[in-house]
C-alpha cells in the first residue's frame, strides 16, 4: 500500500512539474497561425508552396508524440539466484516519462512478488525518479532519487539522491532519416517565404503574428532544432555514453540467520533445534561517486539491446572494511543492468504498442551488510553457533516480460 501511495504521489509529480517552455508547441502554433492565410497572402507567396503544409502536419505529429506523457506497463516472469537460494516469482512495474525537450522526468517503478507460506511477500522493489537536461546534443544534466530493496541481498531500504552528468554519441541511423531531414529542410525554406510575405499584410495581421512569435526566426529555429534532436535520437542505432555522478546513500539492513548448538549436530542434546531469526543492522550514510558508462543498440526497429554497468566508489569513509574473516575489501559496488526489447509488429499481434523484454541484472557488493560484533560475541557466549555472518554479495535475476505501452 505505501509504495503504491508513493508511486500515484511520483505519477502526479510527472505530469504537472514539468516545466513547458514557451515554444514547446511551435509547430502547432505556426500551423494556427498560417492556416488562415493558406488562401489569402501565402496562396502565391513567393517562396512558399504546398510543402509548407505538408511539413507542418509531419512535424505536429512528431511534436505531439515528443510532448505526450508516455507510460508503460510491464508484467512477466522473474529467476533469481543469490548464494544457494533461487526461485521464480511475478514481476510488475509502472514507469511514466513526461518530455519538453529539452527537459524530461521519469518516474519508474518495479515490483517483484512471490507467494511463500500463504503470503505475499516483496523480494525486489525500486522506485526512481530522475530528471534530465539536455545543454547540448551530446552533453546531458540529470538528477535522481531512488528506493530500493532486495531481500536477497538482506537490504530492507537503500536510498540515493544525487546528481551527475552525461557525455554520449551516436553512431549510424535506423532506416532512412532523409524523409524526417527533407520536413525540417522544408518548412525551414518556407517560413523564409512566410517572413517575406508577412510584409504585405496590414499592420494589426503583422502585430497578430508578431505576438505568436512566428515571426521570430531565433526562438522558432530553436524550437525546430530541439525537435530535429528528439526525431535523430529516435533514429540512432548505436549510442555510446558515459556517465558520472555523485549521491548520498542511506541503507538500512536485515540479515536472516540461523542458530544453532554444536548439541544440535549430534551432542547430548541432539533435540534441541535450529531457530530462525532476522538480525536488523544500524542504518548507515554514506555518500558514493557513481561511474556508468552506457550503449543502446538497435540492430532493427523492432529490436533495441540496452547495456549500463555501474561501478559506485565510497566518496565519504570508511573506505576499506575489514570482513569477519580478515579480508580488508574496498567498500564498492557493481551493478549491470542490461535489457532487450523487442517490439511485435502489428501485423501480428494487432497492438503496435506492445514488447518482449527480456532482462538479465546483475548487483555484487564487494562488503555486503555484516552482523555487529556483538552480536557474534553475545551467541558465543549463549553456546550457539550462527550460520553466516554477513549477507550475500551476489544477487543475479533474469525476467521475460510483456510490455504495453501508450
Amino acid at each position: 500500500m505505501r509504495l503504491r501511495t508513493v508511486t500515484t504521489a511520483c505519477v502526479l509529480a510527472a505530469v504537472s512539474l514539468v516545466p513547458a517552455p514557451l515554444l514547446a508547441q511551435a509547430v502547432a502554433k505556426l500551423e494556427r497561425q498560417l492556416l488562415p492565410l493558406q488562401e489569402g497572402v501565402l496562396k502565391d507567396a513567393p517562396g512558399v508552396d504546398g510543402a509548407l503544409w505538408e511539413s507542418l502536419a509531419f512535424l505536429r505529429a512528431e511534436e505531439e508524440r515528443q510532448r505526450a506523457v508516455q507510460g508503460n506497463i510491464t508484467f512477466g516472469l522473474t529467476g533469481d539466484e543469490s548464494g544457494p537460494r533461487s526461485l521464480f516469482k511475478l514481476n510488475t512495474g509502472v514507469a511514466l516519462t513526461r518530455n519538453a525537450f529539452p527537459s524530461e522526468i521519469s518516474v519508474d517503478s518495479f515490483l517483484g512478488l512471490q507467494l511463500a507460506n500463504g503470503r505475499i511477500q516483496e523480494d525486489v522493489t525500486s522506485l526512481k525518479i530522475s530528471y534530465d537536461y539536455h545543454a547540448t546534443r551530446r552533453v546531458e544534466y540529470f538528477a535522481f532519487a531512488e528506493r530500493y530493496s532486495d531481500n536477497f541481498l538482506s537490504i530492507q531500504q537503500r536510498y540515493e539522491v544525487g546528481f551527475g552528468a552525461r557525455l554520449g554519441f551516436d553512431f549510424g541511423h535506423i532506416g532512412d532519416p532523409a524523409e524526417s531531414d527533407r520536413q525540417f529542410a522544408n518548412l525551414r525554406r518556407n517560413l523564409r517565404g512566410v517572413r517575406a510575405a508577412a510584409a504585405a499584410l496590414p499592420a494589426p495581421a503583422q502585430a497578430r503574428l508578431q505576438a505568436s512569435g512566428v515571426l521570430d526566426q531565433v526562438r522558432v529555429d530553436q524550437a525546430l532544432d530541439d525537435l530535429e534532436h528528439v526525431v535523430h535520437g529516435r533514429q540512432t542505432r548505436l549510442f555510446v555514453g558515459l556517465a558520472a555522478s555523485v549521491f548520498a546513500e542511506i541503507e538500512h539492513a536485515a540479515i536472516d540467520v540461523v542458530y544453532s548448538s554444536p548439541a544440535s549436530a549430534g551432542g547430548e542434546n541432539a533435540s534441541a533445534a535450529p531457530v530462525n531469526s532476522q538480525i536488523t543492522i544500524d542504518g548507515t550514510q554514506r555518500y558514493r561517486l557513481s561511474i556508468r558508462p552506457g550503449v543502446r543498440l538497435r540492430p532493427s526497429r523492432v529490436v533495441q539491446i540496452r547495456v549500463f554497468p555501474y561501478v559506485k566508489l565510497p566518496l565519504s569513509g570508511p573506505h576499506h572494511v575489514t570482513l569477519p574473516d580478515g579480508q580488508r575489501r574496498l567498500d564498492y559496488r557493481r551493478d549491470v543492468l542490461s535489457e532487450m526489447t523487442w517490439s511485435l509488429r502489428p501485423e501480428e499481434t494487432g497492438l503496435e504498442n506492445v514488447d518482449f523484454v527480456f532482462t538479465f541484472n546483475h548487483f555484487f557488493d564487494n562488503v555486503p551488510p555484516m552482523l555487529p560484533a556483538q552480536v557474534v560475541t553475545d551467541a558465543a557466549a549463549a553456546g550457539r553457533v550462527i550460520d553466516r555472518l554477513s549477507g550475500e554479495q551476489r544477487h543475479r535475476f533474469v525476467s521475460m516480460s510483456l510490455r504495453v505501452r501508450w
